[in-house]
């Protein structure tokens, strides 16, 4: 099965005109794309549908239109360029669980990495419409342990900032209330930003909300009777899958920023699975989030 890789491990979230059967066919039947001199689509992408089970496996692939390989002149003993048009360079196997809204992929140092990897596919998915009012973004998932542990040691929070859209298919309970102002005012993105007077804290508990929502299990809910705060909801929000969130306090003297996006999720995995194993390794962390996050449809 080769070597382990890193694969990362978000949700894809379907903006403007875009709905779950336009993302799915741009999966299967993609355009390419050209970024500076190289060209990028889906690769070896098919639909499995059986048992209940249903997933998208594909591969985001970077190849040169004019790419080069040295050969040997075997008359003249020497090297020499020879062209090789459409030239793989890099591909990174993805996996997309539709009833999750949840996608992982493969982390591929230099050529894929994780920017990389979400900038172009959301742009062959917007793309592969025309560009037609879809808006195709990614959202990696917070390790909410990890996060709660940075959080923890800031003395004090001074700015909150998140991007934040409506979720689908499934919500947390503990931002329930902002799902709903989202859909209620028909709003797909919204952006809060916090700050305090300077030397000052805002007024939040987050740093504890995040722990005992991390500490949950599946047999024991997180659960409170008074409404958490927007600003505080909206990073649980984004921790989820749902948005991007970025806290800014005071360590001792030293600014420290934290960002949802740099807790991912990860696991490790063979770098060229097998499409049913890879599905298998990623539903279970989806189930596992679902189940200790306590979401809901």
């Amino acid at each position: 099965m080769g070597r382990n890789g890193t694969y990362y491990v978000g949700r894809v979230l379907k903006l403007g005109l875009l709905d779950q059967s336009m993302l799915i066919d741009g999966i299967l039947r993609p355009t390419s794309i050209k970024v500076r001199g190289s060209k990028w689509t889906i690769i070896d992408s098919q639909e499995y549908k059986q048992g209940g089970h249903h997933f998208i496996y594909g591969r985001l692939s970077k190849y040169s239109p004019d790419g080069k390989v040295t050969v040997i002149d075997e008359v003249n003993r020497q090297q020499i360029q020879q062209s090789e048009p459409n030239l793989l360079v890099a591909s990174s196997p993805f996996v997309y669980i539709p009833g999750h809204s949840g996608i992982a992929f493969l982390n591929v140092y230099t050529h894929i990495e994780q920017k990389t990897f979400i900038d172009r596919f959301n742009k062959i998915i917007e793309e592969s419409h025309n560009g037609f009012f879809v808006d195709c973004d990614i959202e990696l998932i917070s390790d909410l342990k990890s996060f709660a542990a940075k959080l923890g040691a800031l003395d004090r929070i001074y700015q909150i900032n998140s991007k934040v859209s409506p979720p689908n298919p499934l919500f947390g309970p503990l931002w329930a209330s902002l799902k709903d102002y989202l859909i209620e005012r028909n709003t797909d993105r919204m952006t809060i930003i916090e700050n305090a007077p300077e030397t000052q804290s805002i007024e939040t508990d987050l740093p504890n909300i995040v722990q005992l929502a991390a500490d949950q299990e599946s047999e024991q809910e997180y659960f409170t009777n008074e409404e958490i705060p927007i600003g505080d909801a909206s990073i649980l929000m984004a921790a989820d899958g749902y948005g991007s969130g970025m806290v800014r306090g005071m360590q001792g003297e030293e600014v420290v920023t934290i960002k949802t996006s740099e807790t991912a999720k990860n696991f490790s995995f063979t770098k060229t699975p097998d499409p049913y194993e890879l599905y298998e390794k990623v539903l279970s962390i989806f189930e596992k989030i679902k189940n200790n996050r306590h979401m809901q449809h």
